[in-house]
């Protein structure tokens, strides 16, 4: 898809989400909201950069960030209707003055901080400021084709990266060594950078589920997990596969079959409409049965986008109204983490369509031996 169709798209979708937005407000009896988490203001607005506000009113949208980002703002911000932009080192100070008329603003408690919430008040007075959580993670659960798109890029770049380090891999190479190949790789064949600094864990460590790559050297014998994703114009791919170095003993390969088993199981039940808790349920219901329950220790998945952890957590204690839509890009990622001995997870994007799922990441699931 050319990059104007891309662009030309993502713009729609942020102007759509703005109006679903201020639909959501209205109900709140809401006379706009102040937007802090970046994401989310990506979304929104197209702009990549480290600091920015947003301010979405009925009628207006008030975009605010400092001039180091001025020429940034002029190639990235969309054409939205109603945006006023402002470059200021006092953001909260710029926006203040669209506020008249404005009796509640909401703010996103999770994005901000107790003493921008303070100047806030302060430069808002006599605007009365209300926490709205989860004010846009609802809009953004359901991706837009070309963000779909985006992320199918995103995710063949991973499957990739994982194919060529396969060749890379040797006895006596550090997990930061082999951490670093796979960002190397990655941007060769096309990431902008790093979704999140790789996970690269081996032998013992790999019992440690989020383990960063470590100075240890991998030996023959051990599994190796690794843990790693990229990104497409700000969009996340997130990929996990265990491989061994070596000949695989009857226990790790036993323990492979029960995970992969489970993901298999989870991956079937993902569909439109189907309970966040039930995917979960699908491969967690299966580990336990295998005797491993007490291994399993984080959710079967996570909604994937803009950020690597997004909505819908696939978990045993999501809401039971948390049900997947069509066009939700979500991450199954079951494991085993044995103390002391090693651990296995493999982790899968996919997003739902219709009638299931698309799996976006295609690199094998069998368990290699090299």
């Amino acid at each position: 898809m050319p990059s104007s169709a891309v662009r030309e798209q993502l713009q729609q979708a942020a102007q759509e989400r703005i109006t679903r937005l201020r639909e959501r407000l209205e109900r709140h009896r809401l006379g706009g909201a102040l937007l802090s988490a970046l994401p989310h203001i990506r979304y929104l607005t197209g702009f990549s950069g480290s600091s920015a506000l947003l301010l979405v009113l009925r009628e207006q949208v008030h975009f605010v960030t400092d001039d180091r980002y001025a020429e940034q703002v002029r190639q990235e911000l969309f054409a939205l209707e109603g945006l006023q932009v402002h470059i200021s080192r006092e953001p909260l100070k710029a926006l203040a003055a669209a506020l008249d008329g404005v009796s509640v603003l909401a703010f996103q408690p999770e994005y901000l901080s107790y003493g921008t919430l303070l100047e806030a008040r302060r430069r808002f007075r006599p605007v009365r400021l209300r926490p709205l959580r989860q004010m846009v993670e609802p809009l953004i659960m359901q991706k837009y084709p070309a963000e779909i798109e985006l992320m199918r890029r995103a995710a063949w770049i991973a499957s990739k990266t994982f194919e060529a380090v396969l060749e890379r891999i040797r006895e006596g190479m550090s997990e930061r060594e082999l951490a670093a190949e796979l960002s190397y790789l990655a941007r060769q064949l096309g990431s902008e950078g790093d979704a999140f600094e790789p996970i690269v864990a081996s032998g013992e460590r790999g019992a440690l589920p989020h383990g960063r790559a470590s100075a240890k050297r991998v030996r023959a014998g051990e599994l190796i997990t690794m843990d790693f994703g990229c990104l497409v114009r700000g969009y996340s791919s997130d990929l996990t596969r265990t491989v061994v170095l070596g000949r695989a003993s009857s226990e790790q390969r036993r323990v492979y079959q029960v995970v992969l088993q489970a993901q298999e199981r989870a991956i079937g039940a993902v569909r439109p409409g189907v309970a966040a808790r039930a995917v979960d349920a699908a491969a967690r219901e299966w580990i336990t049965a295998a005797g491993f329950g007490e291994y399993f220790r984080h959710s079967v998945g996570h909604g994937l986008g803009l950020s690597v952890h997004e909505p819908p957590a696939l978990s045993p204690r999501a809401p039971a109204r948390l049900r997947l839509q069509e066009r939700t890009v979500v991450t199954i990622e079951p494991g085993i983490y044995l103390p002391g001995r090693f651990g296995i997870r493999i982790e899968d994007d996919l997003c739902v369509t219709t009638n299931g799922a698309e799996l976006l990441t295609t690199a094998t699931r069998e368990l290699l031996s090299l």
